[in-house]
């Protein structure tokens, strides 16, 4: 079985304000647990919705995928939007990405 890595880029930072439209609209939500109805179909009206920040917040805070061998992803914004499994990150990953260490 071929193993996902800990840290998955998802969408590149050029795509900007549209990341939350993107996310909602390219990617398979089933497979993600968490994440409100309500948060996904604000997203995909876009950037000019007057709760579009808050439903994208609401997301990145709840957001969770399960690999097929059990390691739980989260979403991880730093210009670009990331996959990550904080829990099997390694020391040089998790200073990369600015986690403290536990």
């Amino acid at each position: 079985m071929k193993l996902t890595p800990n840290v998955q880029l998802l969408l590149a930072d050029w795509r900007g304000v549209y990341i939350p439209q993107n996310f909602c609209q390219g990617f398979d939500l089933s497979q993600w647990q968490g994440i409100p109805d309500w948060a996904i179909d604000c997203c995909r009206k876009g950037p000019e919705e007057e709760d579009y920040w808050d439903a994208w917040t609401e997301i990145l805070d709840s957001a969770v995928w399960t690999a097929p061998d059990g390691r739980v992803f989260t979403l991880h914004q730093d210009g670009d939007l990331w996959a990550v499994c904080y829990d099997t990150m390694s020391a040089e990953e998790r200073e990369a990405f600015g986690f403290e260490e536990a």
